[in-house]
């Protein structure tokens, strides 16, 4: 599999710079709108600063800790004793490190997952950490975990499930009489305000995810809360009442973005959809994926299972470098640590993301493109023994506009190759054809064939081409190479 990915690699960054630079290009080009025809109507879809944020992050991570830890076969309508729960030796630090050895910029936390068990102190039922003898009961693991995250520069953000709550006899967001329902929902927005009040300990979370999202008929007071609470929180999986801080699951938990992958949508279909180029609302994909195949929460005997850095690399590759973020999942086990292997895995898989990024051999800032016409980028030399790869990347300040473009690669061999591409978006990655292993780069060019908001010229914020040799010589771009044995 990896094999074929590169030795070199060419990474173009293509972004649309601010409004000021518009008014600059305006007068110097003499155009009227540089990035939309000016008898066009149509309204490009814009992300908030917190989704702009959130895109430049490209990599998160989430940590699944919970009642399933202790307990591997728990279903439907378990429910295991408080006391289950004993993580001995829990470290939020090690888990905020972990994390930050991958270059995760952002960490959420699973508060409750299905089994209706808290790891904050609640006063809403006698099912959470409170419950517990672990820290005889006043241990606060969301507390702890927030004091990690901002020792180590690190954004927090919860996991919670409304969909099923076990310990409350909780399916599909529906409980089995009219009675129950009330209550459960009045719990819910109990809870969600222990959590997002101004006054709580856990407020201000940069990223709010709904595992499954919520139901509006069941309760349709989730929305105005989490919209009055947490209004500049990242909201995942919230659909009907994301509003300008939409973030939807990308619909599959492989790290695999599609292509193209568009960052709006309609209004109201801010879920598990495709997206829309003329899309009403920004609300891009993240794409998640476990380090253990595939398993959410630790369990004994799975290390077997562990993903190496190599497909880590390349799940990266399908993720952010089709403008997706990444997010990786953590699995604390029943000490409440990340397991050896694990650490060495993210610190290792860390490492090969600098590598694919440490040798620049070509630096273009703010290249201005002519819609139809080809921009050269000139390369010294390079060899290309295992395929190369083309980065775009595109600020996402101003909406995603390049819907069309070719990529044309020529080598001192004199062999041209054309490929076609969609939708730039954050980054974009371009694997370079088979047709080029084993000749040399000499040059790419670069055009834009069309523009979502119409339009004749686009300036993108920077071009970049890097040498991979030395990712390929350490072995992140070959499936042979073993980094777990020693």
């Amino acid at each position: 599999m990896l094999a074929n990915i590169f030795n070199s690699a060419v990474l173009l960054y293509m972004l649309h710079l601010s409004l000021s630079h518009k008014v600059l290009l305006k007068k110097k080009h003499n155009s009227s709108n540089l990035h939309a025809s000016s008898t066009s109507t149509f309204k490009i879809a814009k992300p908030s600063k917190t989704q702009a944020r959130w895109l430049d992050f490209e990599v998160g991570a989430s940590i699944h800790f919970n009642m399933q830890t202790f307990n591997k076969y728990m279903k439907r309508g378990d429910v295991v004793p408080p006391n289950t729960f004993n993580p001995r030796n829990l470290s939020t630090d090690q888990w905020v490190k972990a994390a930050s050895s991958f270059g995760a910029k952002y960490i959420v936390l699973t508060l409750d997952h299905f089994s209706g068990f808290l790891l904050w102190s609640s006063e809403t039922y006698n099912y959470s950490v409170k419950s517990t003898k672990w820290r005889e009961g006043r241990g606060d693991i969301a507390s702890d975990f927030i004091k990690s995250c901002q020792k180590m520069n690190v954004e927090y953000g919860f996991f919670y499930s409304v969909k099923k709550n076990w310990f409350m006899n909780v399916e599909d967001f529906k409980t089995k009489s009219p009675k129950k329902q009330k209550t459960y929902n009045r719990i819910v927005l109990q809870q969600l305000k222990e959590l997002f009040q101004n006054s709580s300990k856990y407020s201000d979370p940069f990223y709010i995810w709904f595992d499954a999202g919520t139901e509006p008929k069941v309760n349709p007071s989730i929305g105005p809360l989490i919209r009055s609470l947490a209004k500049d929180s990242i909201c995942d999986e919230c659909k009907s009442f994301a509003g300008n801080q939409g973030v939807r699951w990308v619909g599959n938990e492989n790290a695999l973005a599609p292509l193209p992958n568009w960052y709006a949508v309609q209004t109201g279909k801010c879920d598990v959809t495709p997206g829309d180029p003329l899309g009403e609302v920004f609300c891009p994909a993240s794409c998640d994926t476990v380090i253990r195949e595939h398993y959410w929460f630790w369990h004994k005997d799975t290390e077997y299972k562990v993903k190496t850095p190599q497909r880590l690399i390349q799940e990266y590759l399908t993720s952010v470098g089709r403008g997706c973020n990444l997010i990786l999942n953590l699995n604390p086990d029943t000490r409440g640590l990340v397991p050896d292997i694990d650490l060495k895995v993210y610190r290792i898989f860390g490492q090969g993301i600098q590598l694919l990024y440490k040798s620049p051999v070509v630096k273009i800032t703010a290249p201005l493109l002519k819609i139809g016409n080809n921009y050269t980028v000139n390369s010294d030399p390079l060899e290309v023994i295992n395929g190369s790869l083309v980065m775009m990347e595109n600020v996402i300040d101003y909406g995603q506009l390049v819907e069309e473009y070719l990529v044309y690669y020529s080598t001192v061999e004199n062999k041209t190759v054309k490929e076609k591409g969609s939708s730039i978006g954050h980054k974009r990655i371009h694997p370079f054809p088979k047709e080029l292993y084993g000749l040399t780069l000499k040059e790419v060019k670069i055009n834009i064939k069309k523009l979502v908001s119409g339009g004749a010229m686009v300036e993108l914020r920077r071009i970049r081409i890097y040498d991979w040799s030395e990712a390929k010589k350490e072995g992140y771009l070959d499936d042979e190479k073993e980094f777990l044995t020693n």
